[in-house]
């Protein structure tokens, strides 16, 4: 059984439980995406390094959250990067037809990225477990991000 750490799961939860107004950010409309959450399967034997969770809060923080409580942050401080997550988020908007609006946003384990933005509207999830344009599209957002941070900091994911 694959386990995560109780820090992984409080860091993961105050993202999704993160509202425009405690940010600050004012909405344009209701499909405006402010939030973005990708639970990330990593190939990995120790307990706990089998997930990552790739968070993006608009304007103010992308950190990365090891499932074994570690955190990747102030990575948002590169202007790259800052820019990176924001054209994800301006984005993100386009695959909400894609998606299932969803009250549950409990992590659970699987094989497939798993997607959730949150809007004014609530929060839409979708698991990337097929070959369709609406996944390639997710996958493409989640990878600029990514990439990006690899090439400012040198990780490799």
């Amino acid at each position: 059984m694959k386990e995560v750490s109780e820090t992984y799961l409080k860091n993961r939860q105050k993202v999704l439980d993160l509202t425009n107004q405690d940010i600050n950010l004012s909405l344009e409309n209701d499909e405006q995406v402010y939030i973005a959450v990708f639970d990330v399967p990593v190939d990995s034997g120790i307990v706990g390094l089998h997930t990552q969770t790739l968070a993006l809060v608009f304007g103010l923080h992308t950190p990365i959250y090891s499932g074994i409580g570690e955190a990747s942050t102030d990575l948002e401080q590169d202007k790259e990067v800052m820019h990176a997550m924001q054209s994800v988020l301006v984005s993100s908007h386009q695959a909400l037809d894609g998606m299932k609006k969803v009250n549950d946003v409990s992590y659970y384990e699987s094989d497939y990225i798993r997607v959730y933005f949150k809007t004014r509207s609530g929060i839409f999830f979708k698991e990337l477990n097929e070959d369709t344009k609406i996944d390639q599209f997710l996958k493409m957002l989640m990878y600029h991000v990514y990439q990006t941070i690899s090439r400012k900091f040198g990780t490799s994911d």
